[in-house]
């Protein structure tokens, strides 16, 4: 639930960076924006309790794999991965914790609530220190996805036995395509947070749809932000795919011992 929870996010996120890119709509969406865009709709209220389901549950897992790092490689990539993992899992406990104020309260403003958060650790003594710490490692969290759209075997992490090779080959350029898209929309939310850092302006730090809306004003931005959309979309394929095929290790790999 919590794969398809996350495949639900991106594909809306990214279906509105396309309209952005064809001229359907002035600004995108981000993945708060988008958990209201479902309130919204018939049966909204259902719709968002099976979200905020999988969105704990994604959560939860980012957390464990933290901790325990079953999945995660030896030496400084581990650490990266940990703390990647840990931040994924902080947006999406953000998420869900939006999804029940919006049960509770169909009116909440999530533009207003990362406003509010960031106006909050502003406030606080070491506010803007921490706030641009926390923008570096969100860009941090970016370049490590980078790396792993290119170097790593993304096919490891399907059930080989359970999927055809052709699938395999489609699903693994899903995940490199949305995962790149993924890294440039990472490294411009961290940029976001570090500019409020260092202007003391809590504005703009909404996320994917503020991202996406800072790459529309660049040269050629429609055409960059519909690139990045169509990986958005991707991603959410491959997070489809791995709802279906994922294989999760629960202890970390052995290593292997001289021969």
């Amino acid at each position: 639930m919590g794969y398809v929870a996350k495949g639900v996010v991106y594909l809306l996120v990214g279906g509105t960076g396309l309209f952005v890119a064809v001229g359907l709509t002035e600004r995108a969406r981000g993945s708060s924006d988008v958990i209201r865009l479902l309130a919204g709709l018939p049966m909204g209220r259902l719709l968002i309790g099976a979200l905020t389901v999988g969105l704990v549950g994604y959560s939860v897992l980012s957390f464990v794999a933290a901790l325990r790092a079953p999945e995660a490689e030896r030496g400084w990539r581990g650490a990266v991965a940990r703390v990647a993992d840990a931040v994924v899992g902080l947006v999406y406990a953000g998420l869900a914790a939006l999804a029940v104020r919006l049960l509770a309260d169909g009116l909440a403003d999530a533009a207003a609530a990362s406003e509010l958060w960031a106006a909050r650790l502003l406030a606080l003594p070491a506010g803007r220190p921490l706030l641009g710490a926390a923008g570096l490692a969100v860009v941090g969290v970016g370049g490590y996805l980078a790396w792993r759209s290119g170097a790593r075997p993304l096919s490891g992490d399907l059930e080989r036995r359970r999927v055809s090779k052709g699938v395999v080959r489609v699903i693994v350029r899903l995940a490199r395509v949305g995962l790149a898209a993924r890294a440039v929309l990472f490294v411009l939310c961290g940029g976001l947070l570090v500019r409020a850092a260092w202007t003391g302006e809590p504005r703009r730090v909404n996320g994917l749809g503020d991202a996406l809306d800072t790459l529309a004003d660049a040269p050629a931005g429609p055409f960059v932000v519909g690139v990045v959309a169509a990986g958005c979309v991707a991603y959410g394929g491959y997070q489809f795919a791995k709802a279906r095929w994922r294989r999760v290790r629960l202890e970390p790999e052995p290593t292997p011992g001289p021969r």
